[in-house]
C-alpha cells in the first residue's frame, strides 16, 4: 500500500522532482499550485504528510500551516516547508506555526526522502523505510 503526501509548490520543476524521488520510495504525491488547492487535498487525500512552500498563491504555505494546525483534525499531521526563503524570520515563523521541518532549496533529493520518512516515522504513520541511492 502507498502512503499520499501532499506536495504544495506552484514550480513544476520542484514538483516534479519531488514527485520523482517520493514516487521511488513508493509513496503516492497528490499535488496542488496553490493553497486552496493544498487545503482541498489535505482534506480529500487523508496524507501521512505534507510539503509546503512559502511563497505560492492563495494564502502562501504558511496561511496553509496555519489551517492544518488549527483543525483538530488534522494538526497532528507532519508538515514540512520546502522553499527557497532563507531569512531567519520566516523559518521562525514556520516553526512558531508548526512546521516539523524546513528545508530550503535547492536541495537533495535523497535528503528529502530521509527528511519526510523521519516525519512519518515520527508521527506514527505507517511507512516505507528510505532507501539512499549513491
Amino acid at each position: 500500500m502507498q502512503h499520499c503526501i501532499v506536495v504544495a509548490d506552484d514550480d513544476p520543476t520542484v514538483v516534479n522532482l519531488v514527485k520523482m524521488r517520493l514516487g521511488m520510495a513508493q509513496y503516492t504525491v497528490v499535488t496542488a499550485e496553490d493553497a486552496d488547492q493544498a487545503l482541498a487535498m489535505i482534506q480529500t487525500k487523508d496524507p501521512v504528510a505534507v510539503i509546503l512552500d512559502v511563497q505560492m498563491p492563495g494564502g502562501g504555505g504558511l496561511f496553509v500551516l496555519s489551517k492544518i494546525k488549527a483543525d483538530p483534525k488534522t494538526r497532528g499531521l507532519p508538515v514540512m516547508m520546502l522553499t527557497g526563503e532563507r531569512n531567519a524570520e520566516t523559518v521562525l515563523q514556520a516553526m512558531d506555526a508548526g512546521a516539523d521541518d524546513y528545508m530550503v532549496k535547492p536541495f537533495l533529493p535523497d535528503a528529502l526522502l530521509e527528511r519526510v520518512s523521519r516525519l512519518v516515522n515520527k508521527a506514527g504513520k505507517a511507512h516505507i523505510p528510505a532507501t539512499w541511492e549513491i
